[in-house]
């Protein structure tokens, strides 16, 4: 049983990411959910034990095609939910520039509590993302064995 409720979590500013470094993305909520928020530190934390969707977006500046780009959404301790390198002439074309990445899984205090949008790039100069979000959509909250 879906709630289909979503929180939007984004930028509000473009960001110049420099070559070679992990950069987080800062994040701020837009709407409001008893199930999740936002914290500067970690990015989005999970207060409710349940079945989540989680879409990446990141919009690099498309006109830059050196090198490579890549996403993630960082949960500490684990692998990443999502997890994306590509060349940036390539996303440049099939997309203009934008990743787009979607998974779900299990969240909540006693599973991955938090994740983090970071981005990276091997050009030679800085490169803009010009809007990043993480969208997190509500499938079945709360979650308890069972229910499923």
């Amino acid at each position: 049983m879906a709630t289909g409720d979503q929180v939007v979590f984004c930028t509000t500013a473009a960001a110049h990411v420099p070559s070679g470094e992990l950069m987080p993305m800062t994040l701020e909520q837009q709407g409001s959910s008893p199930h999740v928020h936002c914290r500067a530190t970690d990015g989005v934390e999970f207060d409710t034990e349940g079945w989540y969707e989680v879409l990446l977006r990141v919009d690099w500046d498309d006109r830059d095609t050196t090198g490579t780009r890549f996403a993630h959404t960082k949960i500490p301790d684990q692998e990443p939910l999502h997890s994306e390198a590509i060349n940036a002439a390539v996303l440049a074309r099939i997309s203009q520039g934008r990743q787009l990445l979607r998974g779900n899984s299990l969240f909540g205090p006693n599973r991955t509590t938090c994740l983090r949008l970071e981005v990276w790039h091997d050009s030679t100069h800085p490169v803009e993302v010009r809007y990043a979000e993480l969208i997190v959509r509500e499938l079945h909250v709360p979650w308890s064995p069972d229910s499923a």
